[in-house]
């Protein structure tokens, strides 16, 4: 009766909730006079205690503790606690109670794979199939992580990516309204004149909006044909003129920087360069697998055609034509390139025929079924499927499936949620159920803030906004790239650039605000309506709240099991001080 209480486990690796243990050994039966009489000696178990640095690899392989016949080692606690401090923030005062809930669920964990397995569920059909595929890519990654396990970063793509992420700009600029102002000015700057002095001259003289002293920005932030300018330009060098909106805009480059503070940009720099690198060396590695094993009909590749009407795609797909032939293996034919080929369009190759799309992957689809076939062929020469890495990527892969079943079939459709407890939910934690503040905005665009603030002035006196909307000076035309737009649909205030926030911030509803943007559009805001935070309808949020309440008796369930199956299978734990 027990064994039948016991198939009630719950996954607890997967979920996440509130749980603790004591970390101290579970306690050995007494034994009998008999068992005494027949282990006479030792009288008793010698034992010993160490001090295991947390994070030192040199450990990993140490057990925390046993469950049944399998172990916790130091190496799954390590990974287990660093994605629970992920998920939760990488809280600081996170301390015992961590490793505590860490090294519970790990337990749990093992407990239930173990019921699982008692219960015959590896032996399901779904179960069995997903089983019997899994080692076929298992393998594959043996082979693949085996090619880039030791690689490192080139220092140069780190650098060079680094750069282009946290690259900043000082760039001056000069707008005018009319173009044929700016090319004046940039015929006197071909001319010899001082770009500076012509342009503060203009500037002051009111012919022309910029500021006499260059700014500096990130070069990701600016307009792309902006970009596309200032990038081709050395330190010093004169833009031709750009149209941005409906100004006309001259350029200058005046320094370049490269902050070297940003850590973040610099791990994604290494990141990336490390893909690259990782790329780089597994196609050279593909390259050499298919030189070593394959070889391909390239005249008979070449004419193959997936696009035309005849003898069309359907016939191609029965086509025992060998295509390459696999030392070790059977010949790749046409009718399996095809079968590929289907699968990278599973839109349809119809589609895909009509434009011109498929002939060009034949090449990446037939490397696709080297990749399938020479990866296992060469891993299993070089005795990967023999490792420990492949073994323990076979058992965790099984365990997950197991646990996903046990959740499916034992766990999942007995709990239910009342409406009881979802009102209960809703009313406990009203706040997360309420709207944000909501603004309702409408704004006109100006290329000037001259423009801008004598248009305000007016709205303020009284002037119809529709009126001056269509025909207050200096707007920019609707179509521009790069303009905002405004509905009568409500925004969250978080939602606006931050500077816009800043703009509009105490503003009641009727009142106007002047907003600047980067690329020099001048916005008169006014904020129509503001919409303050309120609880949403339950039936609005009783889905989610149900998703809620279900997922905190999952938890509840993982405590109470746990617990149970520890009645049915032996646990001991070895952890007897959790250190800081």
């Amino acid at each position: 009766m027990k064994r039948t209480m016991m198939m009630k486990a719950f996954l607890v690796s997967l979920l996440f909730g509130t749980l603790s243990i004591a970390a101290e050994p579970s306690p050995v039966a007494p034994k009998t006079g008999d068992e005494l009489k027949e282990n006479a000696s030792p009288v008793a178990e010698s034992r010993i205690t160490l001090k295991i640095p947390l994070l030192s690899p040199k450990f990993a392989s140490v057990p925390v503790a046993t469950v049944g016949d399998d172990v916790v080692t130091m190496e799954e606690f390590n990974q287990s606690l660093a994605a629970l401090h992920q998920r939760a923030g990488e809280d600081e005062s996170a301390g015992k109670k961590d490793y505590n809930i860490v090294l519970n669920r790990l337990i749990n964990s093992k407990l239930i794979v173990q019921e699982a397995e008692n219960m015959g569920l590896a032996d399901l059909p779904e179960v069995k199939e997903k089983l019997e595929d899994f080692p076929r890519m298992a393998i594959k990654e043996e082979l693949k992580e085996q090619q880039i396990k030791d690689l490192k970063p080139a220092e140069a793509d780190t650098e060079r990516f680094y750069k282009e992420a946290v690259k900043e700009l000082k760039v001056k600029s000069v707008r005018f309204d009319k173009e044929d102002d700016a090319k004046e000015l940039a015929r006197a700057v071909q001319a010899g004149g001082n770009f500076d002095e012509l342009a503060n001259s203009l500037i002051e003289s009111g012919k022309a909006t910029g500021v006499k002293e260059g700014e500096f920005v990130k070069a990701k932030e600016l307009l792309p044909q902006v970009a596309h300018i200032v990038s081709s330009l050395r330190v010093g060098g004169i833009s031709p003129v750009v149209q941005v909106g409906p100004a006309y805009t001259i350029l200058k480059l005046e320094d370049i920087r490269y902050p070297a503070d940003d850590m973040e940009a610099r791990e994604a720099a290494r990141e990336q360069a490390l893909a690259l690198k990782q790329l780089q060396v597994l196609t050279e590695y593909n390259g050499m697998l298919v030189k070593k094993y394959a070889k391909i009909d390239r005249k008979l590749l070449d004419k193959l055609d997936f696009e035309s009407a005849k003898p069309g795609f359907d016939k191609l797909l029965k086509d025992k034509r060998v295509i390459a032939t696999i030392k070790g293996d059977k010949p790749i034919t046409v009718a399996d390139l095809g079968e590929m080929l289907k699968q990278k369009f599973f839109h349809g190759v119809k589609e895909a025929a009509k434009g011109k799309r498929i002939n060009e992957q034949k090449m990446p689809a037939l490397y696709d079924i080297f990749y399938a076939r020479l990866y296992p062929m060469e891993a299993k020469k070089l005795g990967l499927d023999k490792t420990e890495s492949y073994k323990n990527r076979i058992k965790d892969f099984r365990d997950s499936l197991l646990f996903g079943m046990f959740i499916q079939k034992v766990v999942a459709s007995e709990i239910k949620v009342t409406d009881e407890e979802i009102k209960a939910h809703y009313n406990a934690e009203i706040d997360e159920f309420s709207l944000p503040e909501m603004l309702k905005l409408r704004g006109l665009a100006f290329t000037r803030k001259d423009f801008a603030e004598a248009a305000m002035e007016k709205l303020q006196k009284g002037t119809e906004y529709q009126w001056l909307q269509a025909n207050a000076e200096g707007l920019v035309p609707g179509d521009t790239e790069g303009l905002m737009s405004f509905s009568q649909t409500p925004v969250t205030r978080k939602s606006l650039p931050e500077k816009m926030q800043e703009a509009i911030a105490a503003a009641k509803p009727g009142e106007y605000r002047l907003f600047e943007t980067p690329e020099g559009f001048v916005y008169v805001i006014q904020v129509q309506e503001v919409i303050p935070a309120k609880p949403q309808p339950l039936e609005q949020v009783k889905q989610s709240i149900t998703k809620e309440v279900f997922n905190q008796k999952l938890n509840k369930s993982v405590e109470d099991w746990g617990q149970k199956l520890r009645e049915a299978y032996k646990v001991q734990v070895y952890i007897t001080d959790l250190g800081n």
